[in-house]
Order: C-alpha cells, then structure tokens, then sequence
C-alpha cells in the first residue's frame, strides 16, 4: 500500500502533516473557511435543531470529521471529552440513514449506562425535526421492556457491548439491517474487557456498511480495531498533541493520607464550586460521600454498584443543580457529558495520564472555564512531571493551607437532599491572581498552619 499525507486538524486549527498507510485525504484550507453548520453540507433540518441545542459553530473534530462521514467513508477519529464526537456521528447518522425503519439501521457501541442515556438525549434533540427515532439500551435494568422497544421500531440503538449480545442471543435485537455503526469511547471499552463482545457484534453486522469509531487515546490496539473491521478507514486526529482543552486551569496539592478529607473541603469551599469528585474506589466513594454528608455539603456518589435508577436520578440532581458534588470512580462517570461543572478534583491521584485527561474533561467546556485539582500523597509526586509531559502543559502548585475539622457524625442518608449547596461553616475563600502572575489561592489560614504542598507548618505569625 502506497504511503500518503494526511492533515492533522487539531484545536486551534493548525495543520500538521504525517505519514500513514491509509488512503489519502487532504482537509487543504477548510478549517479555515468553515464558518458555520452550513458549510459542511449539513441539512436545514439539523441546523435547526442545532440552533435550538444552542450549538453556533462546529467544533474541529466536526469540521474534520463530517464530512468525510457524509461520503459513507469509514474512520477512526482520536478526539478528547466535550469536542462534540456525539454531534459528529449523529449528524452522519441522521444524514444517510432513513426515518421510520422497523429495523434499526445504525447502531452505537457505548461503554456504559451512563453515556447510553446522555447519547440518546442528544441524538433525541438532534433529530426533532427529522423524524428519527432513538432507543437507549444497557444493563442492570429489565431486558423485556428494552425488547418491547426493539420490536416497536427503532431507528438508531445506542448500547453497552453486554446487553447488546443478551438481545442478539434472545433474538430481540436485529442487526441485518444496519448500515452504520459506531464505537463511541471504544478506547474505554476495551479497557473495560468488551474486546471479544465487540468482534461477536461486529460479526453479525452486513459487511457492507459504514463504521465509525471514536477514542480519546488512539493505542495500537485501537488501530488494529478499526484496520480488522474497517475498509480503508481515514484516521482523523484531534488535540492529539494538546488533549487538554486550553479553558481547563490545572493545579496540584500534596498532603499526607490524614489531611486529604480536610483539603477536599477546603477547595469545595471555595467559591461553592459545582464539583466532580475522582476516587479510585467503590468503597471510597461511599465512605467519602457519606463524610460530605455529614459536612452539610449536598453530595452523591455514582460507581458500579448503586443501582441504576438511584445513579440516574443522582445525575439529574447534579446537572440541576440540587447536588453540588459529584463523588465517582472512573468508570461510573466514563462519558459524562454535563455543562457547567465549575471544578474537577482528584481525590485519589489518576493511575496514569490518559485516566488523568479523561477525568478533566468533564469541566472547561462549552467555552466556559474550569478548574482541576489534583490531590497527591508525598510519594506520589513523580506523577505530576509525568501528566506534565502527556499533557505538554505545566501544572501549577495551589500554594492554600488546609482547614482542619473534627471527625464528623456519620448521618443515615439513603439519598442526598434536594436544595442548594450549604457548605460548610466558616469564612468564604477565594482564588486569585498572585502578584507575581501565578494562581494563588487565598483561603483562611488553618489554626494547625499545615501546608497543601506538603512543605513544613508555618508559624501564626507568618
């Protein structure tokens, strides 16, 4: 196979070329005369329901990506959280796939329950004058209602690997139809153990289709993905080279296991941000969930092992804005796609960098700034050059001293309470420039005069 150039569109739309053994496609000057929805060829029916989202102009990963899939070409597509991959492929969907088919004709791969609903919610706006109907399927809830569903009709089935191989084995879900499916986050169900489901559902698909495939890391277990079940896909890269959207502010904390709670709550009180919470585990979710609790912050906590209908009424409360503090393990809240979140915080430190990209994602979107703070025990600091060097951008230390509290009384609360935030007692901190240019946070200076950088205690008098 001959080798050929490809353009690289990355965030700020700069251009740079690579060699790839894929067939050739130039993006030439286009990311510099796109200008609006309109210019991608994007039907009138789309733009509509666009402009009703609030959507005013495509993002990179669009501009680079639609219209390639509008030609019926395959692709595998590396893009970060909140670049509008879900926008991209669903406007392919809706563009070459006809409404009101009693089988489905495009199906959509997703990690997990979660990100099932909150695709199906925007496919669902996106089609609202085109006719098109959109069923979100997974695990953990009753498989008869989602056949009953199946077998009504159904245009676009948006499903975890799992539930989509239960149906298929009862019968319920037909696949011979399909002309287009989709691997949204396929990057994260690999990692999740859907690799051998992923080629049992790809097997029953029409060979004859269109496949599209998004990940946020682009490993060459991803490529070996797309080349086995693809027919000489284009590789479209996205922020590969700047996977942390320039809106997000990055710092980093380092205090001993004891003091963690206490500079959790010290952050949460600055400002009252709208807060996802990063731990590693189940079990520490719900034990720091219940300790915010007991604080008076209004928390709720989402992982593997609460059940559906309570995670989903958690995360409505949390995008209303009843929860202010969204406690979660990685994968719970793997797809997220919630505006407005003020401030990420890892509590455990992330496992490794990409884990780290992910996790930030969730806040700096839709052109609003955010902020993330990471939490590292003293032997963790190597872990900051090396998120350092992934990400290509410094991380700044938050030079804050940590407000100790008593130990709280631990309250039975099955579910949090609706309301706004309340806090916890005590002045209000707030973030500010430091004079000599860097961020500094100002908060109140703790009786025990503990540093947050793990540096020694300073005097009262300081």
């Amino acid at each position: 196979m001959r080798k050929h150039i490809n353009t690289v569109i990355t965030t700020k739309g700069r251009k740079q070329n690579r060699l790839f053994f894929y067939s050739s496609f130039l993006f030439s000057q286009r990311v510099n005369i796109v200008t609006g929805f309109a210019d991608l060829q994007i039907s009138q029916e789309i733009i509509s329901a666009m402009n009703d989202m609030g959507w005013e102009e495509p993002t990179p990963v669009q501009i680079a990506a639609i219209p390639t899939g509008l030609k019926g070409e395959d692709m595998f597509a590396q893009a970060q959280t909140g670049t509008g991959k879900t926008g991209t492929y669903g406007t392919i969907i809706l563009h070459r796939v006809r409404p009101g088919m009693r089988a489905p004709s495009a199906l959509v791969l997703i990690p997990t329950r979660e990100l099932a609903n909150q695709v199906h919610e925007e496919l669902s706006k996106l089609s609202r004058f085109t006719g098109h109907t959109c069923v979100p399927i997974y695990g953990g809830v009753g498989i008869g209602p989602q056949a009953d569903k199946l077998r009504k009709g159904v245009d676009i089935v948006v499903v975890t690997p799992g539930r989509a191989k239960d149906l298929m084995n009862r019968n319920d879900l037909d696949l011979s139809k399909i002309s287009i499916v989709v691997l949204d986050e396929a990057d994260r169900m690999l990692d999740m153990g859907f690799a051998r489901d992923l080629n049992f559902i790809l097997s029953k698909v029409p060979k004859k289709r269109q496949t599209l495939l998004f990940s946020a890391t682009m490993s060459p277990e991803i490529k070996q993905l797309a080349l086995r079940q693809m027919d000489r896909p284009q590789e479209i890269l996205v922020s590969r080279d700047e996977p942390v959207l320039d809106l997000t502010k990055q710092y980093y904390i380092v205090a001993n296991r004891e003091a963690k709670r206490d500079a959790l709550c010290t952050i949460l009180d600055a400002d009252k941000p709208k807060a996802i919470v990063f731990c590693h585990t189940k079990r520490r979710v719900d034990q720091l969930t219940k300790k915010l609790l007991a604080y008076d912050y209004t928390a709720g906590a989402i992982h593997g092992d609460i059940a559906q209908n309570k995670r989903e009424r958690v995360i409505r409360s949390f995008k209303d804005g009843s929860i202010k503090v969204l406690v979660a393990t990685d994968v719970a809240a793997r797809g997220l796609d919630i505006d407005a979140v003020d401030c990420v915080v890892n509590f455990d430190a992330p496992d490794e960098p990409d884990t780290y990209v992910h996790r930030i994602g969730r806040t700096g979107r839709a052109g609003k700034e955010g902020m993330a703070v990471s939490i590292f025990l003293p032997e963790e600091r190597q872990m900051i050059r090396e998120i350092e060097h992934r990400t290509g951008k410094p991380i700044d230390l938050l030079d804050i001293e940590i407000v100790p509290r008593p130990e709280p009384a631990i309250r039975k609360v099955s579910t949090p309470q609706n309301g706004p935030s309340r806090g916890a007692s005590g002045p209000r901190p707030r973030f500010e420039k430091s004079g000599n240019g860097g961020n500094r946070a100002r908060l109140p200076r703790s009786l025990s005069g503990a540093r947050m950088d793990g540096g020694r205690p300073r005097s009262k008098a300081q």
